[in-house]
């Protein structure tokens, strides 16, 4: 329960924000490049901090590590309850992607240290929660905008319980741990595969596949708002997109798991994602129910089956570690790109036609990547 409790704070700071951006755009005259930074900004985090997951695991463990970046995620979200200042705004929001880079590369140890014999179950449990706590964010924020009268800062700030919650369940979790003795990690290599081809494969695999899918978490809403469905049902479709990532995220990874190479699965979730692209692009009212659909199953299946790349294309458990590192490293620098440049496209254009297609096109050469991600290919030495 910590755990699912704990990944269901690692995504409201950004679907809430997808919710009432519209409104955030009109209040505070934001173009679309600028909005996209609210979701860059964490993405952004994610990578560049995760590699500081280890430090803080070495002096603090695990546990408590967790913990801390919760309670940072909390308060940085209430923090939000002064929104309508720009400045606090986007220092909320920073601080949020510290708290949730930190946390989700923390949760990896912390289920392999609890759960050795069930490290799968587990990670697809808590990926439940992850997408959870989206899906309730993106449905819940524009009620509770209207609850409040129209005041987007406090339904963004609320979020904030969720956070209490969690601390909540995980301090039982803390009681009695204590941080690694720093010789532990003696002779442990910490160093990156930065000369391998096939880990430079895989981070940018991690980091399109990521894109897309927070170009979509961004924008979606946004773009049907747009089309005139009006926020309510722009936020009821993101709540669809996210909601079906639920069993797509735990069921295709479970029928993955029964074949060594996991490329034809690879190759489904990416055609599902060109095709609710290229819809969403081309005839987004013909059904737009559909297209959030076929989106969710994409974004949600293609997800978990990226994070077993580490694993498929590493020859130990060190190894992967280190790829693990650097996929989160490149890859959510990478994506953080996504929403800034569709943002951008839409300024530019007038319209989201183009951004989408582009992103239609990069889950196009994706799907082409995915075929030289064989686990019986992958490298014997760090240097090829």
């Amino acid at each position: 329960m910590g755990l699912f409790l704990v990944a269901s704070n690692l995504r409201p700071a950004l679907t809430s924000v997808s919710a009432v951006l519209g409104t955030i755009q009109q209040d505070l005259g934001l173009s679309g490049a600028v909005s996209g930074l609210l979701t860059t900004i964490p993405v952004l985090c994610m990578g560049v901090f995760a590699l500081s997951a280890a430090w803080i695991t070495e002096r603090l463990g695990a546990e408590r590590g967790v913990l801390w970046s919760v309670v940072l995620i909390g308060v940085a979200t209430a923090g939000r309850l002064a929104g309508e200042e720009l400045v606090v705004l986007f220092t909320a929001t920073f601080l949020v992607g510290i708290g949730i880079a930190v946390a989700q590369s923390q949760l990896p140890t912390i289920v392999k240290g609890h759960f050795p014999q069930r490290v799968a179950l587990v990670t697809g449990l808590y990926t439940l929660g992850i997408n959870a706590g989206a899906a309730l964010a993106a449905e819940a924020t524009a009620l509770l905008k209207g609850l409040l009268d129209g005041f987007w800062p406090g339904a963004l700030a609320s979020w904030s319980l969720l956070a209490v919650v969690a601390v909540a369940f995980w301090l039982p979790l803390v009681s009695g741990t204590r941080a690694r003795d720093g010789s532990d990690a003696e002779g442990e290599s910490t160093s990156l595969p930065w000369r391998s081809r096939r880990a430079w494969l895989v981070s940018l695999f991690f980091g399109a596949q990521s894109c897309i899918y927070y170009s979509c978490l961004m924008w979606l809403a946004p773009l049907y708002a747009d089309r005139g469905l009006g926020e309510g049902q722009a936020a009821t479709l993101l709540t669809v997109f996210t909601l079906v990532q639920l069993p797509a995220s735990f069921f295709i990874p479970t029928l993955a798991d029964r074949s060594e190479d996991r490329r034809p699965w690879l190759a489904l979730t990416l055609i599902f994602n060109i095709f609710g692209l290229a819809a969403v692009a081309l005839i987004p009212l013909a059904a737009p129910g559909a297209w959030a659909i076929a989106l969710g199953i994409g974004t949600g299946g293609l997800f978990p089956l990226a994070l077993t790349l580490p694993v498929d294309n590493a020859t130990d458990a060190g190894e992967a570690s280190q790829l693990t590192a650097m996929a989160f490293f490149v890859g959510y620098i990478l994506s953080a790109l996504g929403p800034l440049v569709t943002g951008g496209l839409h300024d530019v254009t007038g319209d989201y036609l183009v951004p989408f297609i582009a992103l239609a096109m990069l889950g196009t050469a994706t799907l082409a990547v995915s075929f030289w991600l064989h686990p019986s290919s992958r490298p014997t030495t760090q240097g090829r």
